[in-house]
């Protein structure tokens, strides 16, 4: 008999590390989509979503067993997300995309959909940083510019334009993709 989320985190609070096993594989696919998407490669997904864990094992104790574990996770896995990124802005340089604003405005819009997952995920890594978590935390996790803001330490006003440079690049990168595999077929 499956154990419930509240009664698995109950024996994982009393330190039952076949529980917090237990617990690892039933998040990890959710963990892991969140990850991905916030990360440019499987391995810095993998590492975020276990530094995640062990937060949330470091902190079981703060949960409120009145809400949902999933929610409570998905909060950690985007705010170390974040972190990872913050983190890893000391060693990359910050790449201009005034060019591919450019390039977005001359790209016919109306291209025919059809791509895996996979492919999806390839296309959106290459999206800058700063870019891909604004997309991410707007667009699919559903906050605001003002909570985007607070959560990046940028302007509400920078959000949005963080934005709009990520859906014109993804426009540009998107073709550019279409555009190689036609190439490739003929």
């Amino acid at each position: 008999m499956q154990l419930s989320d509240k009664e698995l985190v109950s024996k994982c609070r009393k330190g039952r590390r076949r529980c917090q096993e237990e617990l690892y594989r039933r998040y990890f696919g959710f963990g892991m989509s969140i990850c991905l998407r916030y990360t440019t490669n499987r391995e810095d997904a993998l590492e975020v979503l276990n530094d995640s864990f062990l937060k949330v094992f470091e902190n079981l104790d703060t949960y409120d067993e009145e809400r949902p574990f999933r929610a409570w996770l998905r909060r950690i896995l985007i705010n170390t997300a974040l972190d990872h990124y913050r983190r890893s802005l000391r060693y990359k340089l910050v790449v201009s995309h005034d060019n591919y604003e450019e390039i977005a405005e001359s790209r016919l819009q109306d291209e025919e959909p059809g791509l895996s997952a996979e492919e999806i995920l390839q296309l959106f890594r290459q999206l800058p940083g700063n870019l891909r978590i604004t997309y991410n935390l707007y667009e699919v996790e559903g906050y605001s510019h003002e909570e985007i803001a607070g959560m990046m330490n940028i302007s509400p006003g920078t959000s949005r334009a963080n934005l709009s440079r990520a859906k014109k690049m993804l426009r540009c990168i998107y073709s550019e993709y279409k555009n190689r595999s036609c190439h490739e077929a003929v």
